[in-house]
């Protein structure tokens, strides 16, 4: 009898810790799909994101409103530079190895962020990493961003600087690197607000 009352007891606090982790952690549930999210799925826009390096142009289809950062990886292709692919802060904002610059067609050179991407200019996170070094020189483009911060809400075209950061101020476009998914579908733990990702 004390066998199997150990064994209640441990199913029960399994079904209880997993409830507590699914309201600790949405993005458990970010993925899963209802009939309507299925339906719903099939009238989702994609939109066109040009990535830039010193390779040429590469051009990645992506679902609007996906995380830039994350939408990149997911496709196989690094906002990170070199060794930053492995050592950096998966989204938190922190780190600032995933920064990239942003221009869309409907930006026209004007000082008011860019409106392909929510929000249209920097958060709080992106103000104080990309004014810190080795961020924020007088030469620093203004339309740096992070990857991990900005949503895709329209077609836009991004550059990737030099430097582990990203950080370069010449003209000079960084490498192409291959995404490298070290931690598998931990790399997106902190992006809950990309829509649900469409099966393939």
């Amino acid at each position: 009898l004390t066998p199997l009352l150990c064994i209640l007891r441990l199913c029960s606090s399994a079904s209880f810790m997993m409830r507590q982790h699914r309201t600790a952690f949405p993005i458990a549930l970010h993925h899963s799909s209802s009939p309507r999210q299925s339906e719903n799925q099939n009238d989702q826009q994609t939109v066109t994101v040009s990535v830039t390096t010193s390779s040429g142009t590469k051009e990645l289809q992506i679902q609007k409103g996906e995380i830039l950062r994350s939408a990149m990886l997911r496709r196989g292709s690094s906002p990170h530079n070199g060794r930053a692919r492995l050592i950096n802060c998966r989204g938190l904002g922190t780190c600032g190895t995933c920064a990239v610059e942003i221009e869309s067609s409907d930006d026209n050179n004007n000082n008011n962020g860019c409106r392909a991407v929510e929000p249209n200019e920097r958060n709080t996170k992106e103000k104080i990493r990309l004014n810190f070094p080795p961020h924020g020189s007088s030469d620093q483009a203004s339309n740096l961003r992070l990857a991990c911060q900005v949503q895709v809400m329209d077609d836009i075209t991004i550059c990737k600087r030099t430097g582990f950061w990203g950080q370069g101020t010449t003209s000079q476009l960084a490498e192409e690197y291959d995404a490298e998914l070290w931690f598998g579908e931990l790399e997106y733990i902190l992006d809950n607000k990309s829509p649900p990702r469409e099966e393939s």
